[in-house]
Order: structure tokens, then sequence, then C-alpha cells
């Protein structure tokens, strides 16, 4: 009888133990559960983010890039403009040259 009451508590703890096993395997799989949502929800924010800030970096890009085309022509104008003003001054000059030569 004694080896009965020894089979029987074995067989109590072997079903103790696999309910626990069984119960720690749920727990395993509820935090796997959450920490991949937690690394998709983190994914996710850092996709957002990176096009949040491809989109901002591409925006100031153009304004600089407008900001360089405007200033360029700005200068363009102003070279333009001493140039012309050069080629003029330079005209004058050079009409009066010809009439000296050609007039008495």
């Amino acid at each position: 009888m004694q080896g009965l009451g020894l089979v029987k508590s074995l067989a109590d703890r072997e079903r103790e133990l696999a309910e626990k096993l069984e119960e720690a395997r749920k727990n395993a799989e509820a935090k796997i559960a959450e920490a991949r949502a937690e690394a998709e929800r983190i994914v996710r924010e850092a996709e957002e983010e990176a096009a949040r800030l491809t989109r901002e970096y591409e925006e100031q890009l153009k304004a600089e890039l407008s900001r360089i085309e405007d200033e360029s022509r700005r200068k363009a104008a102003e070279e333009a403009e001493q140039i012309t003003a050069a080629a003029e001054a330079k005209l004058d000059q050079a009409v009066e040259l010809v009439l000296e030569e050609v007039l008495p």
C-alpha cells in the first residue's frame, strides 16, 4: 500500500508540474506577443518619424535651393547692369573717337 501512495503522490506532483509548465508556457507566449506588438509599434513609429524627417529635409532643401536661385538671379542682374553700364560708357567713348577721326 505504501507503494500505491508513493505512485499517487508522484502522479499528483507530475500533474502539478505539468500545470505549472503549461501556465509558464502561456505566460511566455503572452509576453512574446506583447514584445512583438511593442516592437511593431516601435518600428512603425520609427518609419513615421523617418518619413517626417525626410519630408522636412526635402522642404528645407527646396527652400534653400530657391534662395540660392534667387540670389544667383539677383547677382546676375547686377552684373548685367554693370556690364551694360560699362559697355555704354565705352560705346560713348568709341563714338566720340570715331567722330573725332571723321569730322575735322
